[in-house]
C-alpha cells in the first residue's frame, strides 16, 4: 500500500510470526530466544530466561509465551504448563528503560501495529496483550504461575489470567504504575480479590507479599521460598492424573461462569478506559498547551534526562510506596545498568 511504502524502513530484524498451527501441519518454527521451553512427561514449561533484565514483557516476548503455549496444548503427552522466571524474580513487568534513537522498540512492532497515531487511540497495545492472555484464559491445559521476587505491573497481568498462582511467602506483587500512569491495564483484579481489595490495592498501589497475596485470594497458594518449585511441581503432577478431555472441559464450565457475568466485556472496557487516561493533561499521549504545561509524562520525562532509576526513586519517594525498601523482592532488583530497568 502507498502508506506503507512511504514509511521509512525499520532496522533488519526478522520474525517467524504465526498463526496457531494444528496437529502435524508443517510449518517454520519461531526461534524462542526470550523463553525456554521444556517438556518433562506431562508438565510443559515456559519460562522467561533474561534473568539479568528481570525478564521483562514486551511484544516479542509475549508473542512467544503464547506461540509455546499453543505448542505445548498440541503435545498429547502434556497435561499441565508451568510459566515460571529465571534468576531473582518472576517478571518486574514491561521494559519501560527510554527507547534510544534507532532503537528497536521493546513493547511495540517497530512501525506500530496499524497505524501510529491511531493505535494509541484504540490502545492497540493492550489489545495484543488482551488477545495473548485470553489465549492462555482459553487454552485447552491448564496453566500455572510460579511466582517468586517481584511480580508487577504487567507481570501480573500475565500471572492474573493463568489459571492458578502459586507464590513464594515473600514475593512481591503489585501495580506501581497506577501512580503515575495507568488505572489498570486489563482491569482483571477485581474479578480475583473482590471490589473491596481490588479499590485498596489499585488505590493505593501497595504490594502484596506472596502471603497477603493468598489472603485476598489473588493466589492460589503461598509457600516458603525454598518450598515454591517443589510445590509447584507437585501440583501440577497432581492436577496432570486428570485426563485432559475432561480437564478441559472443567476449565471452560467455570471460565463461563465468568463470561456469563461479563468477565470478557469488563476486560475490553478497561482497555477503553486506559486509551482514555493517556490524554490526561500529564498522559502519555497529552500534548503540551501554548505556555509550555502539561505534555510528558513527569516520570518518562525524569527518565529521559536523568536515567531509569531515578524516574523509579521519584515515584517512590513522591508517593511513598514500598517497592524498594531494602531487602526486599521487589523493583529495586533493577540492575546498575540503566538500560535493564523495567517498571
Amino acid at each position: 500500500m502507498a502508506s506503507d511504502r512511504k514509511e521509512k524502513k525499520t532496522e533488519a530484524h526478522r520474525m517467524v510470526k504465526w498463526s496457531p498451527p494444528y496437529r502435524r501441519e508443517n510449518v517454520e518454527q519461531p526461534e524462542f530466544d526470550l523463553i525456554d521451553i521444556e517438556i518433562d512427561g506431562p508438565i510443559g514449561r515456559i519460562i522467561l530466561n533474561t534473568p539479568e533484565k528481570r525478564n521483562p514483557l514486551g511484544y516479542e516476548r509475549l508473542l512467544q509465551i503464547e506461540m509455546a503455549a499453543k505448542l505445548l496444548e498440541l503435545d498429547r503427552e502434556v497435561r499441565v504448563i508451568i510459566i515460571k522466571g529465571q534468576g531473582p524474580c518472576f517478571s518486574a513487568g514491561y521494559d519501560m528503560t527510554p527507547v534510544k534513537k534507532g532503537e528497536r522498540q521493546r513493547n511495540f512492532p517497530p512501525g506500530g501495529y496499524i497505524d501510529p497515531e491511531r493505535d494509541r487511540l484504540w490502545q492497540s497495545y493492550d489489545l495484543e496483550h488482551a488477545r495473548v492472555y485470553m489465549t492462555l484464559f482459553d487454552l485447552q491445559k491448564p496453566v500455572i504461575a510460579q511466582i517468586h521476587g517481584a511480580c508487577l505491573a504487567g507481570a501480573t497481568e500475565l500471572a492474573g489470567f493463568c489459571d492458578l498462582r502459586v507464590v513464594a511467602d515473600d514475593a512481591k506483587i503489585g501495580w506501581p504504575v497506577g501512580r503515575n500512569w495507568s488505572p489498570g491495564n486489563l482491569q482483571y483484579i477485581p474479578w480475583l480479590v473482590g471490589m473491596t481489595r481490588a479499590k485498596y490495592y489499585m488505590f493505593t498501589c501497595e504490594p502484596m507479599s506472596g502471603t497477603e497475596a493468598f489472603q485476598a485470594q489473588w493466589a492460589s497458594e503461598s509457600v516458603p521460598p525454598e518450598k515454591l518449585e517443589e510445590r509447584t511441581e507437585a501440583l501440577a503432577q497432581q492436577i496432570a492424573l486428570t485426563p485432559t478431555d475432561l480437564i478441559m472441559i472443567t476449565k471452560r464450565s467455570i471460565n463461563r461462569q465468568f463470561e456469563i457475568m461479563g468477565f470478557k466485556t469488563g476486560i475490553s472496557t478497561s482497555v477503553d478506559l486506559l486509551a482514555l487516561s493517556g490524554f490526561r493533561e500529564q498522559g502519555l499521549y497529552a500534548k503540551k498547551s501554548k505556555d509550555g504545561d502539561g505534555g510528558e509524562d513527569e516520570f518518562m520525562k525524569r527518565s529521559h534526562r536523568d536515567g531509569l532509576k531515578s524516574a523509579l526513586k521519584w515515584r517512590e519517594e513522591t508517593f511513598g510506596n514500598r517497592y524498594r525498601e531494602a531487602g526486599g523482592s521487589n523493583e529495586d532488583n533493577t540492575p546498575d545498568d540503566e538500560e535493564k530497568g523495567m517498571s
